[in-house]
Protein backbone atom coordinates (compact mmCIF):
# COMPACT_ATOMS: atom_id res chain seq x y z
CA UNK A 1 0.00 0.00 0.00
CA UNK A 2 1.41 3.59 -0.79
CA UNK A 3 3.11 4.72 2.59
CA UNK A 4 3.17 8.43 3.27
CA UNK A 5 5.98 8.96 5.40
CA UNK A 6 7.92 11.85 6.72
CA UNK A 7 6.71 15.14 7.58
CA UNK A 8 3.27 16.37 6.43
CA UNK A 9 2.63 19.63 8.55
CA UNK A 10 1.01 21.37 5.69
CA UNK A 11 -0.81 18.48 4.40
CA UNK A 12 -4.08 17.10 5.25
CA UNK A 13 -3.03 13.14 4.83
CA UNK A 14 -6.97 10.28 4.80
CA UNK A 15 -5.37 6.88 5.21
CA UNK A 16 -6.81 3.53 3.92
CA UNK A 17 -10.43 5.06 2.98
CA UNK A 18 -12.69 3.18 0.79
CA UNK A 19 -13.99 6.28 -1.13
CA UNK A 20 -11.68 9.29 -2.21
CA UNK A 21 -14.44 10.91 -3.60
CA UNK A 22 -16.12 10.99 -0.69
CA UNK A 23 -12.87 12.34 1.17
CA UNK A 24 -12.66 15.25 -0.94
CA UNK A 25 -16.12 16.19 -0.48
CA UNK A 26 -15.80 15.78 3.47
CA UNK A 27 -12.73 18.14 3.12
CA UNK A 28 -14.63 21.20 1.02
CA UNK A 29 -17.09 20.59 3.41
CA UNK A 30 -14.71 20.99 6.75
CA UNK A 31 -13.72 24.33 5.52
CA UNK A 32 -10.91 24.31 3.24
CA UNK A 33 -10.32 26.29 0.94
CA UNK A 34 -7.44 25.39 -0.61
CA UNK A 35 -4.06 22.85 0.34
CA UNK A 36 -3.22 19.81 -0.69
CA UNK A 37 -5.78 16.62 0.24
CA UNK A 38 -3.85 12.97 0.08
CA UNK A 39 -6.29 9.94 0.28
CA UNK A 40 -4.88 6.25 0.01
CA UNK A 41 -7.88 3.77 -1.46
CA UNK A 42 -8.07 0.77 -2.71
CA UNK A 43 -9.26 0.37 -6.31
CA UNK A 44 -11.28 -3.43 -7.61
CA UNK A 45 -10.02 -4.17 -10.81
CA UNK A 46 -12.60 -4.92 -12.46
CA UNK A 47 -11.34 -5.65 -15.93
CA UNK A 48 -9.48 -8.53 -14.26
CA UNK A 49 -11.65 -11.48 -12.76
CA UNK A 50 -10.60 -12.42 -9.89
CA UNK A 51 -7.92 -10.33 -9.28
CA UNK A 52 -7.62 -8.16 -5.89
CA UNK A 53 -7.80 -4.71 -5.85
CA UNK A 54 -4.38 -1.78 -6.12
CA UNK A 55 -3.64 0.35 -3.75
CA UNK A 56 -3.38 4.07 -4.82
CA UNK A 57 -3.11 7.41 -3.70
CA UNK A 58 -5.29 10.27 -4.88
CA UNK A 59 -3.54 14.15 -4.92
CA UNK A 60 -5.60 16.68 -4.71
CA UNK A 61 -4.44 20.13 -4.74
CA UNK A 62 -6.96 23.07 -4.61
CA UNK A 63 -5.65 26.59 -5.66
CA UNK A 64 -6.83 29.70 -7.10
CA UNK A 65 -6.97 28.26 -10.42
CA UNK A 66 -9.04 25.43 -9.15
CA UNK A 67 -8.42 21.78 -8.52
CA UNK A 68 -5.77 19.65 -10.25
CA UNK A 69 -5.95 15.89 -9.34
CA UNK A 70 -3.08 13.15 -9.57
CA UNK A 71 -2.99 9.33 -9.01
CA UNK A 72 -0.21 7.13 -8.29
CA UNK A 73 0.42 3.76 -7.15
CA UNK A 74 3.84 4.98 -5.82
CA UNK A 75 4.96 5.10 -2.27
CA UNK A 76 5.00 8.82 -1.45
CA UNK A 77 7.45 11.02 1.32
CA UNK A 78 6.55 14.21 2.08
CA UNK A 79 8.88 17.17 2.51
CA UNK A 80 8.62 20.14 4.78
CA UNK A 81 7.38 22.47 1.82
CA UNK A 82 4.18 24.10 0.59
CA UNK A 83 1.30 22.02 -0.70
CA UNK A 84 1.78 23.33 -4.11
CA UNK A 85 5.37 22.79 -3.89
CA UNK A 86 4.74 19.04 -2.67
CA UNK A 87 2.35 18.18 -5.12
CA UNK A 88 4.61 19.22 -7.97
CA UNK A 89 7.77 17.76 -6.65
CA UNK A 90 5.51 13.79 -6.15
CA UNK A 91 4.08 14.66 -10.03
CA UNK A 92 7.49 15.27 -11.55
CA UNK A 93 8.80 11.89 -8.89
CA UNK A 94 6.16 9.77 -10.14
CA UNK A 95 4.64 11.43 -13.80
CA UNK A 96 0.79 11.07 -13.29
CA UNK A 97 -1.52 12.81 -15.55
CA UNK A 98 -2.70 15.83 -13.99
CA UNK A 99 -6.33 16.43 -14.49
CA UNK A 100 -6.74 20.50 -14.34
CA UNK A 101 -10.12 21.48 -13.49
CA UNK A 102 -12.59 19.25 -15.54
CA UNK A 103 -10.86 20.23 -19.17
CA UNK A 104 -9.92 17.84 -21.61
CA UNK A 105 -7.77 15.37 -21.32
CA UNK A 106 -5.99 13.33 -24.10
CA UNK A 107 -6.10 9.87 -24.41
CA UNK A 108 -2.98 7.59 -25.00
CA UNK A 109 -2.82 5.35 -27.36
CA UNK A 110 -2.07 1.33 -26.99
CA UNK A 111 -1.05 -0.85 -29.45
CA UNK A 112 -2.07 -4.15 -29.33
CA UNK A 113 -1.10 -7.11 -31.49
CA UNK A 114 -3.22 -9.29 -33.41
CA UNK A 115 -2.74 -12.53 -36.12
CA UNK A 116 -4.03 -9.64 -38.76
CA UNK A 117 -2.23 -6.66 -37.20
CA UNK A 118 -2.61 -4.61 -34.93
CA UNK A 119 -5.17 -2.92 -32.51
CA UNK A 120 -4.30 0.95 -31.65
CA UNK A 121 -6.05 1.58 -28.52
CA UNK A 122 -8.04 4.65 -26.78
CA UNK A 123 -10.01 4.04 -24.18
CA UNK A 124 -9.89 0.54 -23.74
CA UNK A 125 -10.08 -0.92 -20.52
CA UNK A 126 -10.15 -5.34 -20.16
CA UNK A 127 -7.84 -7.84 -19.76
CA UNK A 128 -5.28 -7.59 -22.48
CA UNK A 129 -4.88 -3.73 -21.74
CA UNK A 130 -5.64 -0.33 -20.13
CA UNK A 131 -5.82 2.36 -21.28
CA UNK A 132 -4.50 6.24 -20.03
CA UNK A 133 -5.40 9.69 -20.21
CA UNK A 134 -2.03 11.72 -21.11
CA UNK A 135 -1.17 15.10 -20.12
CA UNK A 136 2.22 17.02 -20.25
CA UNK A 137 2.94 15.78 -16.97
CA UNK A 138 2.70 11.81 -17.71
CA UNK A 139 -0.04 9.09 -18.06
CA UNK A 140 -2.73 7.18 -15.39
CA UNK A 141 -4.53 4.65 -16.31
CA UNK A 142 -8.42 5.81 -16.93
CA UNK A 143 -10.25 3.97 -14.18
CA UNK A 144 -7.63 5.48 -11.49
CA UNK A 145 -8.80 8.75 -12.72
CA UNK A 146 -12.33 7.87 -12.94
CA UNK A 147 -12.47 6.88 -9.20
CA UNK A 148 -10.90 9.37 -7.70
CA UNK A 149 -12.38 13.01 -9.95
CA UNK A 150 -15.57 14.19 -7.77
CA UNK A 151 -17.64 13.39 -10.07
CA UNK A 152 -18.71 11.52 -13.27
CA UNK A 153 -17.25 14.37 -15.60
CA UNK A 154 -14.74 11.58 -17.40
CA UNK A 155 -17.65 8.65 -16.78
CA UNK A 156 -18.79 6.92 -14.51
CA UNK A 157 -16.59 5.02 -12.02
CA UNK A 158 -15.90 1.70 -12.55
CA UNK A 159 -18.14 1.76 -16.11
CA UNK A 160 -16.19 1.63 -19.65
CA UNK A 161 -16.14 4.49 -21.96
CA UNK A 162 -17.46 3.86 -25.48
CA UNK A 163 -14.73 2.20 -27.09
CA UNK A 164 -12.58 3.54 -29.93
CA UNK A 165 -9.89 1.56 -31.47
CA UNK A 166 -8.54 1.87 -34.74
CA UNK A 167 -8.11 -1.29 -36.78
CA UNK A 168 -4.50 -2.05 -38.88
CA UNK A 169 -4.99 -5.18 -40.54
CA UNK A 170 -1.37 -6.23 -42.46
CA UNK A 171 -1.28 -5.88 -46.46
CA UNK A 172 -1.18 -9.26 -46.75
CA UNK A 173 -4.07 -10.92 -48.19
CA UNK A 174 -5.44 -13.90 -46.03
CA UNK A 175 -2.74 -12.72 -43.23
CA UNK A 176 -4.64 -9.55 -42.81
CA UNK A 177 -8.04 -10.45 -42.88
CA UNK A 178 -9.82 -10.54 -40.06
CA UNK A 179 -12.03 -12.67 -38.09
CA UNK A 180 -15.11 -13.22 -39.73
CA UNK A 181 -17.36 -13.14 -36.60
CA UNK A 182 -20.73 -11.32 -35.52
CA UNK A 183 -22.13 -9.70 -32.36
CA UNK A 184 -25.30 -10.34 -30.38
CA UNK A 185 -24.47 -7.46 -27.98
CA UNK A 186 -21.82 -5.23 -29.34
CA UNK A 187 -22.46 -2.30 -32.35
CA UNK A 188 -19.83 -0.79 -34.10
CA UNK A 189 -19.30 1.69 -36.65
CA UNK A 190 -16.12 1.83 -38.86
CA UNK A 191 -14.36 4.85 -40.95
CA UNK A 192 -12.08 4.14 -43.37
CA UNK A 193 -9.26 6.18 -43.55
CA UNK A 194 -6.43 4.71 -45.43
CA UNK A 195 -6.24 1.77 -47.94
CA UNK A 196 -3.08 0.30 -48.53
CA UNK A 197 -2.04 0.42 -52.52
CA UNK A 198 -0.16 -2.14 -51.75
CA UNK A 199 -2.77 -4.68 -51.22
CA UNK A 200 -5.40 -3.08 -53.64
CA UNK A 201 -3.64 -1.14 -56.40
CA UNK A 202 -6.97 0.93 -57.51
CA UNK A 203 -7.56 2.18 -53.67
CA UNK A 204 -10.58 0.57 -53.29
CA UNK A 205 -10.61 -2.10 -50.26
CA UNK A 206 -13.16 -3.92 -49.14
CA UNK A 207 -15.23 -5.86 -45.97
CA UNK A 208 -16.93 -9.16 -45.89
CA UNK A 209 -20.01 -7.71 -45.23
CA UNK A 210 -23.01 -10.32 -44.76
CA UNK A 211 -23.97 -12.55 -47.81
CA UNK A 212 -23.84 -12.60 -51.30
CA UNK A 213 -27.81 -11.73 -52.33
CA UNK A 214 -27.34 -13.64 -55.54
CA UNK A 215 -25.91 -16.87 -53.93
CA UNK A 216 -29.10 -16.53 -51.58
CA UNK A 217 -31.40 -16.71 -53.97
CA UNK A 218 -30.00 -19.94 -55.54
CA UNK A 219 -31.66 -21.62 -52.10
CA UNK A 220 -35.15 -22.39 -52.49
CA UNK A 221 -35.23 -21.26 -48.66
CA UNK A 222 -33.44 -18.73 -45.58
CA UNK A 223 -32.95 -22.48 -43.96
CA UNK A 224 -31.23 -24.19 -46.92
CA UNK A 225 -29.01 -21.67 -47.48
CA UNK A 226 -27.58 -21.38 -43.67
CA UNK A 227 -27.43 -25.36 -44.37
CA UNK A 228 -25.19 -25.44 -47.20
CA UNK A 229 -23.12 -22.57 -45.52
CA UNK A 230 -22.71 -24.35 -42.34
CA UNK A 231 -21.78 -27.55 -44.22
CA UNK A 232 -18.76 -25.00 -46.19
CA UNK A 233 -17.20 -24.12 -43.27
CA UNK A 234 -17.18 -27.41 -41.29
CA UNK A 235 -15.68 -28.72 -44.46
CA UNK A 236 -13.11 -25.65 -44.48
CA UNK A 237 -12.62 -26.08 -40.42
CA UNK A 238 -11.53 -29.58 -40.72
CA UNK A 239 -8.48 -28.47 -43.22
CA UNK A 240 -7.82 -25.75 -41.14
CA UNK A 241 -7.45 -27.77 -37.74
CA UNK A 242 -5.24 -29.74 -39.68
CA UNK A 243 -3.03 -27.51 -40.92
CA UNK A 244 -3.12 -25.76 -37.18
CA UNK A 245 -2.51 -29.07 -36.02
CA UNK A 246 1.53 -29.80 -37.64
CA UNK A 247 4.31 -28.99 -35.09
CA UNK A 248 5.34 -25.82 -34.98
CA UNK A 249 7.32 -24.39 -37.84
CA UNK A 250 6.06 -27.54 -40.38
CA UNK A 251 4.01 -25.69 -42.90
CA UNK A 252 1.34 -28.43 -44.57
CA UNK A 253 2.20 -30.20 -47.50
CA UNK A 254 1.01 -28.76 -51.11
CA UNK A 255 -2.03 -31.47 -51.44
CA UNK A 256 -3.07 -30.10 -47.93
CA UNK A 257 -2.43 -27.13 -48.67
CA UNK A 258 -4.79 -26.67 -52.43
CA UNK A 259 -7.39 -28.45 -50.07
CA UNK A 260 -7.48 -25.39 -47.39
CA UNK A 261 -7.69 -22.80 -50.15
CA UNK A 262 -10.29 -25.04 -52.34
CA UNK A 263 -12.59 -25.44 -49.32
CA UNK A 264 -11.75 -21.77 -48.14
CA UNK A 265 -12.99 -20.61 -51.22
CA UNK A 266 -16.35 -22.32 -51.42
CA UNK A 267 -17.04 -21.15 -47.95
CA UNK A 268 -16.14 -17.80 -49.00
CA UNK A 269 -18.58 -17.46 -52.15
CA UNK A 270 -21.98 -17.50 -49.85
CA UNK A 271 -20.50 -14.06 -48.49
CA UNK A 272 -20.62 -10.60 -49.66
CA UNK A 273 -17.65 -8.74 -50.46
CA UNK A 274 -18.72 -4.70 -49.99
CA UNK A 275 -15.91 -2.44 -51.86
CA UNK A 276 -14.51 0.44 -49.51
CA UNK A 277 -13.24 4.07 -49.93
CA UNK A 278 -10.84 5.98 -47.84
CA UNK A 279 -13.77 8.17 -46.07
CA UNK A 280 -16.49 5.40 -46.35
CA UNK A 281 -18.77 4.69 -43.22
CA UNK A 282 -19.48 1.33 -42.09
CA UNK A 283 -22.47 0.48 -39.29
CA UNK A 284 -22.35 -3.30 -38.82
CA UNK A 285 -25.77 -4.31 -36.72
CA UNK A 286 -26.46 -6.90 -34.49
CA UNK A 287 -25.97 -10.51 -35.93
CA UNK A 288 -24.35 -9.32 -38.87
CA UNK A 289 -21.39 -11.36 -40.03
CA UNK A 290 -18.87 -9.19 -40.85
CA UNK A 291 -14.78 -9.43 -41.25
CA UNK A 292 -12.80 -6.09 -42.47
CA UNK A 293 -10.27 -6.98 -45.32
CA UNK A 294 -6.17 -6.80 -45.21
CA UNK A 295 -4.59 -3.22 -45.88
CA UNK A 296 -7.99 -1.62 -44.79
CA UNK A 297 -7.34 0.95 -42.09
CA UNK A 298 -10.45 2.27 -39.85
CA UNK A 299 -11.44 4.03 -36.62
CA UNK A 300 -13.42 2.59 -34.86
CA UNK A 301 -16.41 3.09 -32.19
CA UNK A 302 -18.13 -0.04 -30.69
CA UNK A 303 -20.41 -0.84 -27.65
CA UNK A 304 -17.74 -1.29 -24.87
CA UNK A 305 -18.31 -4.81 -24.09
CA UNK A 306 -15.73 -7.81 -24.84
CA UNK A 307 -18.74 -10.60 -27.04
CA UNK A 308 -18.52 -12.01 -30.20
CA UNK A 309 -18.85 -15.64 -32.22
CA UNK A 310 -16.28 -16.27 -34.53
CA UNK A 311 -17.39 -17.67 -38.00
CA UNK A 312 -14.57 -18.72 -40.23
CA UNK A 313 -10.63 -17.33 -39.92
CA UNK A 314 -7.85 -17.97 -41.89
CA UNK A 315 -5.26 -18.34 -39.40
CA UNK A 316 -5.31 -19.88 -35.88
CA UNK A 317 -7.69 -18.61 -33.33
CA UNK A 318 -5.55 -17.94 -30.26
CA UNK A 319 -8.03 -16.76 -27.91
CA UNK A 320 -10.61 -19.73 -27.93
CA UNK A 321 -10.35 -23.61 -28.55
CA UNK A 322 -13.55 -23.31 -30.75
CA UNK A 323 -15.35 -21.40 -33.96
CA UNK A 324 -18.98 -20.38 -32.93
CA UNK A 325 -20.34 -21.03 -36.41
CA UNK A 326 -23.15 -24.07 -35.45
CA UNK A 327 -24.13 -21.54 -33.06
CA UNK A 328 -24.28 -18.13 -34.82
CA UNK A 329 -26.22 -19.68 -38.06
CA UNK A 330 -29.43 -19.53 -37.46
CA UNK A 331 -29.26 -16.05 -35.89
CA UNK A 332 -27.00 -14.08 -38.11
CA UNK A 333 -28.58 -11.38 -40.17
CA UNK A 334 -27.80 -12.64 -43.73
CA UNK A 335 -28.32 -8.75 -45.17
CA UNK A 336 -27.81 -5.81 -43.48
CA UNK A 337 -30.75 -2.96 -43.87
CA UNK A 338 -30.62 -0.52 -46.73
CA UNK A 339 -28.08 2.47 -46.38
CA UNK A 340 -29.85 5.44 -45.26
CA UNK A 341 -28.47 9.17 -46.24
CA UNK A 342 -26.78 10.98 -42.96
CA UNK A 343 -28.32 13.34 -40.77
CA UNK A 344 -26.98 16.88 -41.25
CA UNK A 345 -27.07 18.14 -37.44
CA UNK A 346 -25.21 21.40 -37.94
CA UNK A 347 -24.32 23.63 -40.98
CA UNK A 348 -22.96 26.93 -40.88
CA UNK A 349 -20.42 29.12 -43.03
CA UNK A 350 -16.89 27.17 -42.82
CA UNK A 351 -18.77 24.01 -40.40
CA UNK A 352 -20.96 21.14 -41.54
CA UNK A 353 -21.77 18.05 -38.54
CA UNK A 354 -23.45 14.73 -40.01
CA UNK A 355 -24.71 11.94 -38.05
CA UNK A 356 -23.06 8.77 -39.31
CA UNK A 357 -24.28 6.75 -36.67
CA UNK A 358 -27.44 6.63 -33.67
CA UNK A 359 -27.17 3.34 -32.31
CA UNK A 360 -29.32 2.73 -28.89
CA UNK A 361 -25.72 2.96 -27.10
CA UNK A 362 -23.91 5.43 -28.43
CA UNK A 363 -23.95 8.12 -31.20
CA UNK A 364 -21.03 9.43 -33.70
CA UNK A 365 -21.02 12.46 -35.47
CA UNK A 366 -18.60 13.39 -38.72
CA UNK A 367 -17.33 17.05 -38.27
CA UNK A 368 -15.89 19.24 -41.02
CA UNK A 369 -14.52 22.44 -40.71
CA UNK A 370 -12.90 24.79 -42.84
CA UNK A 371 -10.66 27.63 -42.68
CA UNK A 372 -11.55 30.14 -39.93
CA UNK A 373 -14.62 27.91 -39.27
CA UNK A 374 -15.87 26.60 -35.76
CA UNK A 375 -17.92 23.64 -34.50
CA UNK A 376 -19.75 24.95 -31.26
CA UNK A 377 -20.31 22.14 -28.72
CA UNK A 378 -22.00 22.20 -25.54
CA UNK A 379 -22.17 18.84 -23.05
CA UNK A 380 -24.45 18.99 -20.07
CA UNK A 381 -25.21 15.38 -19.94
CA UNK A 382 -22.81 13.32 -21.15
CA UNK A 383 -18.76 13.47 -21.80
CA UNK A 384 -17.78 12.92 -25.27
CA UNK A 385 -14.59 11.76 -27.29
CA UNK A 386 -13.13 13.34 -30.50
CA UNK A 387 -10.63 11.84 -32.68
CA UNK A 388 -9.27 13.47 -35.54
CA UNK A 389 -9.23 12.21 -39.27
CA UNK A 390 -7.36 15.11 -41.01
CA UNK A 391 -6.10 18.51 -39.86
CA UNK A 392 -5.53 19.73 -36.42
CA UNK A 393 -7.55 20.21 -33.50
CA UNK A 394 -7.35 22.60 -30.98
CA UNK A 395 -8.94 22.13 -27.75
CA UNK A 396 -7.93 24.74 -25.14
CA UNK A 397 -4.23 24.09 -24.77
CA UNK A 398 -3.81 21.16 -27.05
CA UNK A 399 -3.41 20.68 -30.45
CA UNK A 400 -4.63 16.86 -31.81
CA UNK A 401 -3.16 15.71 -35.55
CA UNK A 402 -4.46 12.96 -37.32
CA UNK A 403 -5.13 9.97 -35.29
CA UNK A 404 -4.66 11.88 -31.89
CA UNK A 405 -7.93 11.91 -29.59
CA UNK A 406 -9.36 13.63 -26.96
CA UNK A 407 -11.76 13.45 -23.86
CA UNK A 408 -14.49 16.18 -23.53
CA UNK A 409 -15.60 15.63 -20.16
CA UNK A 410 -19.54 16.23 -19.43
CA UNK A 411 -20.16 20.03 -18.63
CA UNK A 412 -17.25 21.27 -21.63
CA UNK A 413 -18.27 23.68 -23.51
CA UNK A 414 -16.04 25.58 -26.26
CA UNK A 415 -15.77 25.95 -29.73
CA UNK A 416 -14.11 22.97 -32.08
CA UNK A 417 -11.75 24.23 -34.90
CA UNK A 418 -8.29 24.13 -36.41
CA UNK A 419 -5.60 26.14 -34.32
CA UNK A 420 -4.48 27.79 -37.89
CA UNK A 421 -7.32 29.81 -39.96
CA UNK A 422 -5.49 28.08 -43.09
CA UNK A 423 -6.59 25.13 -42.23
CA UNK A 424 -9.12 22.67 -42.60
CA UNK A 425 -9.80 19.67 -40.23
CA UNK A 426 -12.53 16.49 -40.09
CA UNK A 427 -13.01 14.70 -36.68
CA UNK A 428 -15.20 12.52 -35.26
CA UNK A 429 -17.35 12.98 -32.22
CA UNK A 430 -18.84 10.06 -30.09
CA UNK A 431 -20.52 9.98 -27.11
CA UNK A 432 -22.84 7.01 -24.94
CA UNK A 433 -26.49 6.79 -24.45
CA UNK A 434 -26.14 4.52 -21.72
Amino acid sequence: MPLLTGPARTIDYRANTGDPRQAYTDWRQSGATGGLLVVDFELPRYWLSGSPGIALTALYLETANGLQLAVTDAGLRAEASAPEAQFRAWVEEHSPAVIRDAGPVALKPGYIPKPWGQEIWYTGVEERGVCEFSTAEGASPIPWVQAAWPDDRYGTAGEHLVLLKILDPSPEPVTGDLYFEMHREKREVYVVTAVDERAWPGGQGAIRYGFDPRRLTAFDSEEDFRSAYLDAVLAYEAARREIDGLPAGVSPDETLAARERALRQAMEEFTRLRPLAVGDVVKVPLCLPHSLQHGVRTIEFQTPVYERQILSFAQRVLTQDHWDTAAAVPDMLLQPPPEEPFEVIYEAPGARAEQIVSFPDFSVLRVRVEAGGEYPLDLPAHYALAMVVSGQLGVGELVLEAEQAVLLPRGWRGNLGPPEAAESLVFLLAWPRF
